[in-house]
């Protein structure tokens, strides 16, 4: 209880409350992490209309890899209470998407090979996409893994590492190992699901920033130490200056658009990703975007036959 005292005073009151191991935890941070949810929701919302209204200025070596962001993956009643669009994806609309890309036949590349190739080292296909998971909800594992496991593609997942093993509703860490030996990436996300530009205490920041890589490297080895992802999109210098100090090779953002070039290394842009499916074809495939509905099919009733792998419901 004491650790969860001192890093909530330390200003970690963003871990998400079913996360934590206790009541007066999860009530302890509950209205922080409502009104942290609320501000990434209106921050990706500004992002997206900025960038439907004066597309992007991007540098000659860039490139147009969307780095594509998802987070639950669970039926509508389990999103029940989960604010913004980008936080929650039916199985169904999730496995339809993953679907499009390959019936249109858009190469699915790792979050190594957009780093190799922004370096230099190597080229990618055209219209190539990169798929990440934030957090280590256990409904990834549940629902997006068979998918992509079907489909033949891989992602990169950022935990937290202080859910692991802790909350039901988050990875363990054999599961993430089970991920890695299928070809999957692990990268970090904090220990504590902490924005880096709230933290005010070095000792803290090394806690959150390399002290997750360590823990990472001693509970999955060194390939997991690479790459991390800012919670809640949320930026700041010292939060670049940890990610380079602790280091990992490149780090990942929340929104920005599909275009990254070296320069863009430790806050690479990203998309985060909806039940919109004429918006999701807009970014992994421009020119046949007209063609979609703006939204997905409404969910069957409850019972019926969907093609979406079924979703156990565990800690119930």
């Amino acid at each position: 209880m004491l650790s969860f005292i001192l890093a909530l005073t330390l200003g970690a009151a963003t871990l998400p409350a079913d996360a934590l191991t206790s009541d007066a935890d999860s009530i302890a941070v509950a209205r922080t992490e409502r009104a942290s949810r609320t501000e990434r929701a209106s921050r990706t919302e500004r992002a997206s209309r900025a960038e439907r209204a004066s597309p992007p200025t991007v540098p000659p070596d860039s490139l147009r890899v969307p780095i594509l962001v998802y987070h639950n993956i669970q039926s509508s009643a389990d999103a029940r209470g989960v604010r913004g669009a980008d936080l929650t994806m039916r199985p169904e609309v999730f496995a339809a998407q993953m679907q499009y890309l390959k019936e249109h036949g858009i190469p699915v590349v790792s979050f190594t090979a957009l780093v190799e190739a922004l370096e230099g080292k190597r080229t990618l296909p055209l219209k190539a996409v990169v798929i990440t998971f934030d957090d280590g909800r256990l409904n990834q594992y549940t629902n997006a893994i068979p998918v992509l496991k079907k489909l033949g593609f891989t992602a990169t997942f950022f935990p937290f590492t202080h859910a692991m093993d802790r909350n039901p509703r988050y990875f363990t860490w054999a599961q993430f190992k089970e991920l890695q030996q299928a070809g999957h990436t692990i990268g970090s996300h904090t220990s504590l699901h902490v924005r880096v530009d709230k933290m005010k205490d070095a000792k803290q920041m090394h806690t959150e920033v390399t002290g997750s890589r360590e823990q990472l490297q001693a509970k999955l080895g060194a390939t997991a130490t690479e790459y991390f992802s800012y919670p809640f999109g949320a930026l700041a210098a010292a939060g670049d200056s940890a990610v380079r100090a602790a280091g990992y090779r490149a780090a990942r953002a929340y929104t920005g658009g599909p275009w990254n070039s070296i320069r863009d290394r430790w806050r690479l842009k990203a998309v985060p990703m909806t039940e919109n499916m004429k918006r999701f074809a807009q970014v992994v495939d421009p020119s046949a975007a007209a063609a979609l509905p703006a939204t997905a099919k409404p969910s069957p009733r409850p019972g019926a036959a969907t093609g979406a792998p079924a979703k156990p419901r565990p800690g119930r």
